[in-house]
């Protein structure tokens, strides 16, 4: 049933009306432009570390067809679970192998999570919160981002409000349908990034069924089918955890023996964090998650931190208790899934965006209130300029990187440019409507400030990721790849763009598993290029690569006066025994 107690009753709600245009077309125009920005984002190569060292596993996968046990570099694998690996191995599959094919399935799990928030919203609201909602969502920073840096996220985040929404659906109606595909979507999460995935959906309606004092709802039977469903659909990969380590206690793992890994996925990959069990570990502190959130939930955020306290507020004035109509499972479910993952003793800045589909729809109700009730005129002039605010600070940054980090030359880009950034600023002043007078401009500025990096500023960064650079250079002039090595200088990249596994040379300079003949090729560093050079093997510089890790970037780098001395010399260099 739809809360009615926050929608307003207007005749001229803006929203209405552009959903009820005689252009339907209209309305899906902005997910257009957003798509767009992401289909570009689909063939910028993928970025060291962790999601080449994914794609390049996956490629390995396919190449071994061994699919129920991981290997990375030939070498057991034990960290995240195989959704991400399988899907993209049959993408290699269907498609060959190349950056598109890599990232499409993640592609796809972005649009089912901008579709399941569209419809979770509908679900306890109406459509135009929904359209709110899922707007808020495919536009936020991290939507943009991990559609081209496709790690495990995507595919967990599309899974989690996928299941939220249909276990939403099979509470209302009882369809069992709906029970089936809410913990498909269970089972798919985990097996996207373990655990978490059964733990979101589980503290959202926790906390949806405490607040209404529907006590009955924990017991209900349908609860354990759900449950022995996700054993089914995760069985395989238990089987191959089985098989490949608690089968074989043996098995040399991160440096250790007697590992479990059903004992690994269920428990220590996601608890053993918290607990400190998990061998990673990097000590953030609990306010690490903050920051990180006002950067990667823009431009959105400023308006999630007063919608969320807006119903922090309102559930302590109702004592914490609501009615049937009412919904808490998007502010339970971002909130204590969000203190635990501060807890943990390893946190990474995208750990967090599974949450972004429950913050985009208190967003979405919250924005979907200041556009419709006329008394919220105040409130909209103040939000109107603090997101002009906003988005006038994304576009001074993106015009320091396409004038003065890496200038940018093509007249057609620079059109582009020019028209998301005059539209934004002509919906914020012209703008017909309050919706598009608030939400547009934020909208138009955010996508065009992901088009300036995907179609210009990224390409120019893969310029420095100099492993892939090394591997295509050895593609394209012909070196005999069954002669060149790494030494000193890895990184995933180099296996990914060789399409093979690189092996390593030793320190003695001489190879490891493989020999050489008497010529051979290896991809190093200055340090790795000193020491074959001690060992009066007379090797010679083929190519020489500047160096930098993309995804970590610093003002040094950026500045274009400082990049020398910020970037590291790689060097490709042939050898003659």
């Amino acid at each position: 049933m739809k809360s009615t107690a926050t929608t307003p009753t207007t005749q001229s709600n803006p929203v209405t009306v552009l959903l009820a245009s005689e252009n339907p077309w209209l309305k899906w125009l902005p997910f257009v432009g957003i798509y767009v920005v992401y289909g570009i984002g689909l063939f910028l190569d993928v970025m060291d570390v962790d999601a080449t060292q994914y794609a390049s596993m996956s490629r390995e996968m396919l190449e071994t067809g061994n699919f129920l046990k991981l290997y990375n570099r030939y070498e057991n694998y034990l960290d995240k679970p195989p959704l991400i690996f399988w899907l993209s191995a049959l993408s290699y599959k269907l498609f060959g192998v190349s950056n598109f094919a890599y990232k499409l399935p993640s592609f796809l799990f972005s649009l089912l999570a901008t579709y399941s928030t569209y419809k979770l919203a509908k679900l306890y609201y109406n459509k135009e919160t929904g359209y709110i909602a899922a707007l808020v969502l495919a536009s936020c920073q991290a939507f943009f981002l991990f559609n081209h840096d496709v790690r495990t996220d995507t595919n967990l985040t599309g899974a989690v409000i996928f299941a939220v929404w249909q276990l939403a659906v099979f509470n209302q109606t009882g369809s069992f349908l709906n029970l089936i595909l809410g913990f498909t979507g269970v089972a798919l999460a985990m097996l996207a990034k373990g655990p978490i995935g059964v733990m979101v959906p589980a503290l959202a309606f926790t906390t949806d069924f405490i607040l209404k004092r529907q006590w009955a709802s924990f017991f209900r039977w349908q609860w354990l089918v759900g449950l022995v469903w996700v054993g089914i659909v995760l069985l395989p990969m238990c089987i191959g955890l089985y098989q490949q380590y608690d089968a074989h206690p043996e098995t040399v793992v991160n440096g250790q023996t007697g590992v479990s890994g059903l004992r690994f996925f269920f428990w220590t990959q996601s608890f053993g964090r918290i607990t400190g069990e998990n061998v990673w570990k990097n000590n953030a502190d609990f306010f690490f998650f903050m920051h990180t959130f006002l950067w990667s939930f823009l431009p959105w955020s400023l308006l999630f931190i007063v919608a969320f306290f807006r119903k922090t507020v309102a559930l302590f004035r109702q004592k914490f208790r609501i009615n049937s109509e009412e919904e808490a499972l998007t502010w339970g479910g971002f909130l204590f899934p969000y203190i635990a993952l501060s807890l943990s003793k390893y946190q990474l800045p995208h750990y967090i965006f599974v949450l972004f589909p429950l913050a985009a729809i208190l967003t979405g109700k919250y924005l979907y209130e200041i556009i419709t009730n006329s008394s919220q005129t105040r409130v909209f002039t103040i939000w109107k300029s603090i997101q002009l605010f906003v988005i006038l600070i994304v576009w001074t940054a993106i015009a320091l990187l396409v004038l003065i980090s890496f200038p940018l030359k093509n007249a057609f880009l620079w059109l582009i440019l020019l028209a998301f950034f005059s539209g934004s600023l002509y919906m914020f002043w012209k703008g017909k409507t309050a919706f598009s007078k608030l939400i547009l401009p934020s909208l138009i500025g955010i996508t065009g400030a992901n088009f300036a990096l995907n179609a210009h500023v990224y390409p120019e960064l893969f310029k420095y990721q100099s492993p892939a650079v090394a591997a295509r250079y050895v593609l394209e002039h012909g070196i005999d790849q069954n002669q060149f090595y790494y030494y000193k200088a890895y990184m995933y990249s180099l296996d990914l763009y060789s399409r093979k596994i690189i092996p390593s040379l030793t320190e003695t300079g001489t190879p490891g598993a493989r020999h050489p003949g008497s010529t051979y090729w290896v991809y190093t560093n200055t340090e790795g290029l000193n020491i074959i050079r001690a060992l009066q093997v007379n090797p010679e510089i083929v190519a020489t690569f500047d160096h930098f890790h993309v995804s970590t970037l610093t003002l040094p780098f950026l500045n274009p006066n400082t990049r020398d001395k910020a970037v590291e010399k790689r060097y490709l260099i042939k050898v003659e025994k």
